[in-house]
């Protein structure tokens, strides 16, 4: 018991840590559904011997200067396992594969990445908690154009314009491609009424050499990522605390998200929950999900805070997230 309070009390104490960091970039994806596409930044937090795939969409509009859509998906597919049942407290590795797209609607951004990874998960103990790594690898194309067009301060900050020109002002409207790979570690532990997880990932480990059309080249800097989520169940609501962050120099992605679900034993309609998601210094993110069957469907909903509504802009943006789980026959 002191071993599980142990691991909690260190995971808050990082995920506190993490916020009080600033003054970095960010990358990847900038999704709400955290409970799921953390992920994408590191595989090893598969907690599970299901196999799933997850998608989900992102329309952000700006009044009056653009709009963009992202959608990403992802699949996470069990190809080994120790012990006699998939459900034994035993090793296991996993693979997963994903695909995401940003575009605008005025043609300043096009971008496209996919990714490949492996992740291998050992018990520690005979309690469901585990050690997890995983190694990824990603081909990404990107494609951003500013020479016609001005944004205020904070226009883009948590989103996959913000930073770009100060990162590299020479690749401007020219098409860039790159592989790189990322590296992932994680402590998890899952039972039937509770459930925490703890990441650390590094992004673009070995900084890619991205070459311009100009002949000119461009190294791009690692990307340090936290993850952590705590789950319990008590009186048949089930509560949710999960947190995100990405650095990179000059900007910063922090995420805090509360949920709070109702558990119901139809043979269909298995949960309804509301939550309240917060981009620090972007954006309040309400938001709704249901779980029917192995299918869970969420709706979030942005409320823009950040500078630019000092300037006379506004931002709207919804997200809509969708996964499945499959069930494995048991042995």
């Amino acid at each position: 018991m002191m071993h599980n309070q142990l691991f909690k009390v260190l995971g808050i104490s990082m995920l506190m840590i993490i916020l009080g960091i600033t003054n970095l970039q960010s990358q990847d994806l900038h999704y709400a559904r955290i409970q799921d596409l953390s992920m994408w930044y590191n595989p090893s937090l598969k907690m599970d011997k299901q196999n799933a795939v997850r998608l989900n969409h992102r329309d952000v509009r700006y009044q009056g200067v653009m709009g963009y859509r992202s959608n990403a998906a992802m699949v996470d597919i069990l190809i080994k396992t120790d012990g006699e049942s998939f459900l034994s407290n035993s090793a296991f590795t996993n693979f997963t594969m994903g695909v995401a797209f940003d575009a605008s609607n005025q043609n300043i951004l096009n971008n496209s990445n996919i990714v490949l990874g492996l992740s291998h998960a050992i018990p520690l103990n005979g309690y469901n908690q585990y050690l997890a790594v995983s190694i990824q690898g990603s081909y990404s194309n990107s494609r951003l154009d500013l020479s016609q067009a001005s944004f205020p301060d904070q226009f883009d900050q948590n989103g996959p314009i913000g930073g770009a020109m100060t990162q590299d002002p020479l690749a401007n409207g020219n098409p860039l491609n790159w592989f790189s790979s990322h590296l992932g570690i994680s402590l998890f532990q899952e039972t039937e009424l509770e459930s925490w997880k703890i990441g650390f990932s590094v992004r673009d480990v070995l900084r890619p050499l991205i070459n311009r059309p100009s002949g000119d080249k461009f190294d791009l800097s690692p990307t340090i990522g936290f993850q952590a989520g705590y789950e319990f169940e008590r009186n048949r609501i089930r509560y949710g605390l999960f947190g995100i962050a990405n650095f990179k120099a000059l900007a910063n992605e922090q995420l805090l998200s509360l949920s709070a679900s109702q558990q119901f034993n139809s043979a269909n309609l298995n949960a309804f929950g509301l939550g309240m998601a917060y981009r620090i210094r972007d954006a309040l993110i309400p938001y709704v999900d249901l779980k029917l069957r192995n299918t869970t469907i969420a709706l979030h909903y942005e409320v823009n805070v950040s500078g630019i509504r000092a300037g006379g802009y506004q931002r709207n943006a919804f997200e809509l997230s969708l996964g499945h789980r499959f069930n494995r026959r048991k042995k």
